[in-house]
């Protein structure tokens, strides 16, 4: 199973590379690795269109602001827990945002698949505002599976801080 955890500034050491890359603000890590930077990595196998979608969308949805900000953060959270669902696009939670910090601007979402004892994160998918508008998927293998309460644990102490 994945470890999720929802860190602050992470900095991030490439195997075989000089230099770590510095992601701000809150970031979603998977097993210790910023969930940003993997669905960064993937943006080869996008179409063109995808790619270019794509090119900044690196902060968490969920930011500790005291301002509009935070509802989007507030929103996704309750999404992630099963409490609510996101309207717009029913069956996603959005996950990453870019640096505008709004989830108009364009969203990585993903679907969730809550089960007794793990939830599950899959079909990453990148894409602006509105029904009608095409995503792009990411592909099938970037699917993560965490133990439901360790996950749900890491969801509760973020709704407690924003």
């Amino acid at each position: 199973m994945s470890k999720l955890t929802l860190e602050r500034g992470v900095a991030y050491r490439r195997r075989w590379k000089r230099g770590a890359i510095q992601l701000e603000g809150q970031q979603w890590t998977i097993d210790d690795k910023p969930l940003a930077l993997t669905l960064q990595e993937a943006r080869p196998l996008l179409p063109k269109e995808g790619r270019h979608l794509t090119a900044d969308l690196y902060y968490s949805v969920v930011q500790r602001r005291k301002d509009f900000y935070g509802d989007a953060g507030r929103d996704a959270l309750r999404f992630l827990l099963g409490q609510d669902e996101w309207k717009e696009f029913p069956g996603r939670v959005p996950l990453l945002i870019g640096q505008c910090l709004h989830v108009e601007c364009a969203v990585i979402s993903a679907i969730i698949d809550r089960q007794d004892d793990v939830v599950t994160w899959g079909r990453f998918q990148a894409h602006q505002p509105g029904p009608d508008v095409q995503g792009f998927l990411f592909p099938p293998a970037l699917t993560y599976t965490f133990d439901r309460e360790q996950h749900d644990s890491v969801l509760r102490e973020a709704q407690a801080q924003i």
